[in-house]
């Protein structure tokens, strides 16, 4: 009999998920005590690694999507937050993440503009993701000790660095937790008939949509679904199965299509992505490759810092080769699961279907020339399949009838893996202590794409330049600018720099630049009317405030920089500057 809140489907009794072993009783017994104390360990060891984090600073875009974001920092707008899409500085990203965008609202409520506060709230998160992941482990046939080693692996995994040191990581944790909430309620849905079974299916659609709402790398879920419907069978047929599904299918289907809906309606498009120009079939041979390089940071994670990396792809014989082994590895990988282990498929499936997102949907370069992108964080979802998988492994090692020296050699490499995720994520973690250090490293990787060196050399730039480090803050707009002298932030940030230094004259032909390349860049009018408004030139700072307000009407700093020199909001002066 399981204690109370350890679910699992009575079809998987026969799978032996209470089995007995060797393992201390009073961490993995059937009373509620032992519970306790697991879920105790659970909470305790990952807040104990990451507890640091709440000493990092805003970092990357955090300055401008947490603090300047007026859907964050302004007025109560619910059809506004709910109607845009994701932005960095008035610049689109074809992003649709509300939820987020009402965390981050929250965050501000509670803790102002203090960091900590903001990494507190990720931490939370993340420890409510890891007890999830038992919940989830438990339900589908695992005994305590291989889901409670499976679920901590995910806690201390050194792959989920970049998600706890980044504000921004926010998005994967959010997503991460709804989904697995989602999948909870259609087990407790699957155990039920009549009304109680579409209660708790809509509850899973709900939770779905919340999922999709913070990031739509939850998608997949319903083919993840379908995959546990498929393995859990048992004697009845899986048309019949899938037949028996549709109840708890159904709602997710709705919610997939309500969310594309809000999609649509904010973006103008539900299935406009920022993508990669490649070609479908190349993405798809990449596919091959990005999975083993995803594979490789799950076996064995980088010693320093790994946030993006550049997979390069072509048509070639070796290529194709690899592609058919890596092929015929999975396929047979899934076979061997299938007549084995059929419980442990869904956590083979989930590993895979949660990683089509990033796989055919996030790169943002020509991929034959600068490679596929890919990053640590684009794992935090998937990587739940490959901790369960894990601890599964653990429970093998653990299992009864080993033999005293058997039992002790899973217990030590239980405890070595654990200690070494834990250690490991110490050194990865600290550069996050210091934004400029955190760049710094960053530079000194290799393979990195040249928008990630654009944008790193740039941020790098705006926190010399908030130090009043302004050599150091040109060299870095300067690098910039070197990779490409069309990036339009270097040029904006530039001028920000001049006139800093009291320079607004040698301000102008850089702000003006950045506007002739993108003329929707209000930040950059903004600066251009204080440029003028330091020379005196009253009348051309009213143009360029005004211009900025026009594209940006919320704009408070827009707004008091226009009243500053005499003009009125809403009443826009006629000209460009």
């Amino acid at each position: 009999m399981r204690s109370s809140g350890e679910i699992a489907p009575p079809a998987l009794a026969s799978a032996g998920p209470a089995a007995p072993t060797d393992a201390p009783a009073w961490l993995f017994g059937s009373g509620p005590d032992a519970a306790g104390r697991r879920l105790a360990l659970l909470c305790l060891l990952p807040a104990l690694v990451y507890i640091g984090t709440l000493q990092f600073d805003f970092v990357f875009d955090d300055n401008i999507v947490v603090l300047a974001d007026r859907l964050v920092a302004g007025p109560w707008n619910a059809g506004e937050i709910f109607g845009s899409q994701v932005r960095v500085a008035d610049v689109t990203l074809g992003y649709y993440r509300p939820l987020v965008t009402l965390s981050y609202r929250f965050d501000r409520l509670l803790w102002g503009v203090n960091p900590a506060g903001y990494h507190l709230t990720n931490l939370v998160w993340h420890i409510l993701a890891t007890a999830l992941v038992y919940a989830a482990a438990l339900g589908t046939g695992a005994t305590r000790l291989a889901a409670w080693s499976g679920a901590l692996s995910f806690g201390l995994l050194p792959a989920h660095a970049e998600v706890l040191g980044w504000i921004q990581g926010r998005v994967d944790l959010l997503a991460t937790t709804f989904v697995l909430l989602a999948f909870l309620a259609l087990l407790r849905a699957e155990r039920r008939r009549g009304a109680a079974l579409w209660g708790w299916s809509c509850l899973g659609g709900g939770l779905y949509l919340l999922a999709l709402l913070a990031k739509e790398a939850a998608a997949p879920l319903p083919l993840v679904w379908a995959a546990w419907e498929l393995s859990s069978s048992g004697g009845t047929s899986p048309r019949k199965r899938l037949v028996a599904c549709l109840p708890r299918v159904i709602p997710l289907l709705v919610a997939l299509l309500g969310y594309w809906t809000l999609r649509q309606a904010a973006l103008g498009s539900a299935v406009q992505f920022p993508t990669s120009l490649s070609p479908l079939g190349l993405r798809l041979l990449a596919l091959f490759a990005v999975i083993a390089e995803y594979g490789r940071i799950l076996l064995c994670p980088d010693l320093g810092l790994n946030l993006h990396r550049a997979v390069a792809v072509q048509w070639d014989s070796p290529t194709l080769l690899s592609a058919l082994l890596a092929g015929a590895t999975l396929g047979g990988g899934l076979a061997a699961l299938w007549w084995r282990a059929r419980h442990l498929v869904l956590w083979a499936a989930w590993l895979l279907l949660m990683l089509t997102p990033p796989l055919l949907f996030i790169w943002y370069e020509f991929a034959p020339q600068s490679g596929f992108l890919t990053a640590e964080r684009f794992l935090y979802l998937p990587s739940v399949g490959w901790c369960v998988l894990a601890g599964a492994l653990f429970g093998k090692l653990l299992q009864p009838g080993r033999g005293a020296g058997g039992r002790l050699y899973g217990w030590a490499t239980l405890i070595a893996v654990l200690a070494a995720y834990a250690g490991l994520n110490t050194v990865r973690l600290a550069p996050w202590a210091d934004a400029a250090e955190l760049y710094r490293a960053i530079l000194r990787q290799g393979g990195q794409s040249v928008q990630v060196r654009l944008d790193v050399h740039n941020n790098l730039g705006g926190v010399y330049l908030d130090r009043g480090e302004f050599a150091a803050a040109h060299r870095e707009f300067q690098a910039a600018l070197r990779l490409s002298p069309k990036y339009v932030f270097a040029l904006n940030n530039m001028g920000v720099l001049f006139i800093r230094q009291g320079e607004p004259a040698a301000a102008l032909p850089w702000l003006e630049k950045a506007i002739r390349l993108r003329p929707d860049y209000a930040d950059a009018y903004g600066n251009l009317g204080a440029a003028y408004e330091a020379l005196g030139d009253l009348g051309r700072a009213r143009a360029a405030y005004a211009a900025g307000l026009r594209l940006a009407p919320a704009s408070t700093r827009l707004a008091a920089g226009l009243r500053g020199v005499g003009g009125a909001p809403g009443i826009s002066p006629q000209g460009k500057p």
